[in-house]
């Protein structure tokens, strides 16, 4: 088996571990058949393995096949019972009303089922709630509108298995509801007609990775079978499933929901049905976006992904949906424009608060004897809610702690927060909940929403700082890095990024591999970005070659404070290769993670 070697007993600039993995003679002898099977680089191997990709399933993993990795869609409870329901909605044509959330997996599900029933002659009515006057999930008002509109059925995706007094009061006025969904469930479950949920602990196991948008896609195929098997397709043109991959593989990688083995599969297959272009909205998306290669993981999260969720996040939340369901290509221009500008005002918006963040955390500081809490809690009136996840990540990531912004309008507080490696703030926001510190709240290890009283506020603080000094107790958790290898400057080629690049999809659980390049000096360093919040520069390690390097979103952090005296000083720099292309000429860079003192005692695994 592989294993993982401390790198540097010193932790990096951003007080992380780096463990090198290194491997016994079996894993040699893998990387031996593997190269001459594939031509498997030799760096590759024991990673892959490190990551739980055995001997056996090499085949599978260069190149997936859904085929072999869908499931029995009628394995899943209810989702029989809840095809049959819509069938008979379809064949009768009658309209069907949907409910989505306001993210990008909950607007890529609604997009996929709408374009599908549609596709059998089916109208559909979509209702995306507003975050601020609506609030997550499903409400009364929105269902009972949907049924005004016509709708005798009402199908949520990606909400809906928390929401049991909206559905309670559907049941009373005789609408059906069927729950897709993959949120983690009460024991109790709502009163909808159906509810298909991987996690349901009743259903099939193995699936509880799938995002809604996953979830959805294997309800349309029990839903096409059913279909078929009473004739509806004799007369008319059977819709192609695979179209929608392309729109599942955006929900998927914006959910950040594992790359198992079959969000794998969905994901590249859909990167391949997304190169054609075919889905109007994401075509003229990409085109503003400036995506100028073929799309891949990074793209959709960072490009693609932002740009959709800022209408739920500062704009008309129904605008993303309605853009990745567009057939008219000057409308979808048009939508597509919106989003890029709503996208450009979250970015203002984001930095505006930021500063204001920064700016309170310092005072803390400041009254702290110039020490950092080990939990940070700040608030305001004028903090805006789509944006506080978004900020409380970056201050999480700046001074490395658990970090809570709470946002205050009309008498209550609306809390996002986000955490550190190594303390759980989704079970302290539960903890917090019981003891009734807050109103509401949830959420996993790495992130958390609560509503809270504001007069709670520093109370909750106290609570929350108890809660963190106690996992610090041994000093702040450090992150650790998982590295593939370490590589001089020449070896960091195109062939190599391309190898790379290849072998993805690359996400959540199946990380891009992570290089270490020793012992190498900055030269032509430069900043970029409407702050100069990123930054570009080459690196040198005494050879004749250089390598690009690039960070962003540098501002205020331990980082940038290493680049204001950098001359003459020699580090070790740890990120992944991947490739630029521009005018159609393809150029390796480094995109830059972390930092250390290059020290005397470095490793280099033999390419």
């Amino acid at each position: 088996m592989t294993k993982t070697l401390l790198y540097n007993s010193n932790p990096s600039v951003n007080n992380a571990d780096w463990h090198l993995i290194v491997s016994n003679d079996f894993t040699k002898r893998s990387v031996d058949y593997l190269y001459q099977k594939y031509k498997l680089p030799s760096f590759i191997t024991p990673y892959l393995m490190y990551k739980g990709v055995n001997l056996d399933e090499f085949d599978n993993f260069f190149a997936p096949k859904l085929k072999n990795l869908l499931p029995e869609p009628f394995k899943f409870k209810d989702l029989e019972k809840g095809v049959k329901r819509l069938a008979s909605e379809v064949i009768a044509s009658r309209p069907i009303g949907i409910f989505g959330d306001y993210d990008v997996d909950g607007a890529t599900s609604a997009a996929i089922i709408s374009k599908y029933l549609e596709q059998c002659g089916c109208k559909t009515f979509i209702h995306i709630p507003d975050r601020f006057l609506e609030g997550y999930g499903p409400n009364e008002k929105a269902l009972k509108g949907l049924h005004e509109k016509g709708s005798k059925l009402i199908v949520t995706v990606d909400c809906g298995i928390s929401s049991f007094e909206p559905l309670q009061a559907m049941t009373s006025v005789d609408i059906d509801v069927i729950v897709i969904d993959h949120h983690i469930p009460d024991i109790k479950l709502p009163p909808a007609y159906a509810i298909i949920n991987p996690k349901r602990i009743d259903t099939e196991k193995g699936y509880e990775d799938l995002c809604a948008a996953g979830v959805t896609f294997i309800f349309l195929i029990g839903l096409n079978r059913e279909l078929r098997k009473q004739g509806f397709f004799k007369n008319r043109a059977e819709p192609n499933l695979f179209q929608f991959l392309d729109l599942v593989a955006l929900g998927t990688v914006c959910d950040v929901v594992p790359l198992s083995k079959l969000n794998r599969a969905l994901v590249k297959q859909g990167l391949n049905i997304m190169k054609r272009r075919e889905n109007i909205g994401i075509k003229v998306l990409s085109d503003i976006s400036k995506i100028n290669s073929a799309p891949n993981t990074q793209s959709l999260g960072f490009s693609l992904g932002p740009r959709i969720n800022a209408g739920g996040r500062i704009g008309n939340s129904e605008l993303g949906v309605n853009l990745l369901k567009e057939n008219d290509e000057s409308k979808a221009i048009e939508k597509a424009s919106k989003l890029d500008e709503l996208n450009k005002k979250r970015r203002f918006l984001t930095a505006e608060l930021e500063s204001k963040a920064i700016g309170l955390i310092e005072k803390i500081k400041n009254n702290n004897d110039n020490r950092i809490p080990n939990a940070i809690v700040v608030n305001g009136n004028d903090f805006h809610q789509g944006i506080t996840g978004i900020v409380a990540g970056r201050m999480k990531e700046l001074y490395n702690r658990p970090v809570c912004l709470i946002s205050i309008k009309d008498g209550i507080g609306k809390g996002s927060g986000r955490s550190i490696y190594g303390i759980p703030l989704g079970e302290i926001i539960l903890e917090a909940l019981n003891l009734k510190i807050i109103k509401t709240g949830g959420g996993h290890d790495m992130a958390a929403g609560f509503t809270i009283d504001p007069s709670e506020i520093n109370n909750f603080n106290n609570f929350l700082n108890d809660k963190v000094s106690s996992f610090m107790e041994k000093g702040v958790p450090r992150f650790s890095h998982i590295v593939t290898s370490v590589i001089p400057i020449s070896a960091c080629t195109l062939e190599i990024a391309e190898w790379l690049e290849n072998l993805g999809p690359w996400g959540s659980g199946m990380e891009e591999p992570k290089f270490i390049v020793p012992n190498s000096k900055i030269s032509s360093f430069r900043r970029f970005g409407s702050n100069n919040e990123h930054a570009s520069f080459y690196i040198n390690d005494g050879s004749s070659t250089k390598l690009r390097v690039k960070k962003f979103n540098l501002l205020n952090s331990d980082l940038d404070k290493v680049f204001k005296n950098y001359e003459n000083i020699n580090f070790d720099f740890l990120g992944t290769l991947t490739i630029d292309t521009w005018n159609n000429s393809k150029t390796i860079e480094f995109m830059l993670d972390d930092i250390i003192y290059a020290d005397v005692t470095w490793f280099l695994i033999k390419l």
